[in-house]
């Protein structure tokens, strides 16, 4: 029963995601998701107590699958800046996907109206760079790297990496990124890191 259960809860989250990146947040009704996976809103609601709990749902688990892989490359043991190339490049690779972008979008359109936003940041985002955060807290202490807040250190290898690509797809300036533009974007943004932060 069990199993059938998760199934049926993964079922409705895709649907969800399907709708929600088409629709957007706004435009998807409770009803529209319950009548794409074939159920009744009763149903809908034995698994999640609202759109908000599905769409936080919709995030976690395009978070999971395919950012998390990025921050488990930290765990590697590389020099610094192997791990960092390497990570910076899956990293980016998984922000920039069409899903993960919606989804993105989407948490931003809806800050101001449902803590949407806010769900988003703590259960993403902020649990991802708390790992980089904590790994780059083990280098300074390995005296790898100069003696700072690990913290606000991660947010400047994070603003590195992003710079150039980030924003101008996000708003369709740029509207293909390829492996080869990636590679030279992360090179770059690690090695002026490094220069900055390298002991």
């Amino acid at each position: 029963m069990r199993v059938k259960s998760e199934a049926r809860r993964q079922a409705i989250v895709d649907v969800a995601k399907e709708a929600f990146s088409k629709q957007g947040f706004e435009n998807t009704s409770m009803s529209e998701i319950a009548s794409r996976v074939g159920g009744s809103k009763a149903t809908l609601y034995n698994y999640f107590s609202s759109k908000e709990e599905i769409f936080a749902a919709v995030m976690e688990s395009s978070a999971t699958e395919q950012i998390a892989g990025a921050f488990k490359l930290l765990e590697e043991e590389n020099d610094i800046r192997s791990t960092l190339l390497n990570f910076g490049l899956h990293y980016l690779s998984s922000i920039l996907a069409p899903d993960i972008m919606a989804i993105r979008k989407m948490a931003i359109n809806e800050a101001d109206r449902s803590d949407i936003g806010r769900h988003f940041y703590e259960n993403g985002p902020k649990k991802g760079w708390l790992l980089v955060s904590n790994y780059l807290q083990q280098q300074i202490e390995q005296q790898r790297l100069i003696t700072c807040d690990a913290g606000i250190c991660a947010m400047h290898l994070k603003a590195l990496i992003e710079a150039e690509v980030v924003e101008p797809y996000a708003l369709g300036v740029l509207t293909e990124v390829d492996e080869q533009l990636l590679i030279a974007v992360v090179e770059r943004a690690i090695t002026v890191f490094l220069k900055a932060y390298q002991a």
